[in-house]
């Protein structure tokens, strides 16, 4: 399942690369990425909330760990990201793709 979109991302990207201005394609993929961060970000916070077992005992380990840990450092280094690239994200986010067609 997961291919199948990997896949299907790779190919509106190529769309949206090739037939979008640029900063529609960033302002678009960006929102992608803030949208996914947001995502990941409420599935930790209810698995935290719900307090559910999530750190297993040593018997029962399994890839669930893995995948939290992963999460929360996505979490993590999308929150850093977000704060360093604000402005350039305010500026992606303030401008028209019409003021960028002037410009160039």
């Amino acid at each position: 399942m997961e291919l199948y979109l990997i896949i299907a991302l790779f190919f509106i990207y190529i769309i949206t690369a090739f037939t979008g201005a640029e900063i529609l394609v960033k302002k678009i993929w960006t929102t992608a990425f803030i949208t996914a961060f947001l995502a990941a970000s409420i599935a930790l916070l209810f698995l935290r909330i719900t307090k559910q077992d999530v750190m297993l005992s040593a018997d029962t380990f399994n890839w669930y760990y893995v995948l939290y840990i992963a999460g929360s450092l996505a979490l993590v280094l999308g929150l850093i990201n977000l704060w360093m690239y604000r402005v350039p994200l305010w500026h992606l986010f303030s401008t028209n793709s019409s003021d960028s067609d002037t410009k160039e």
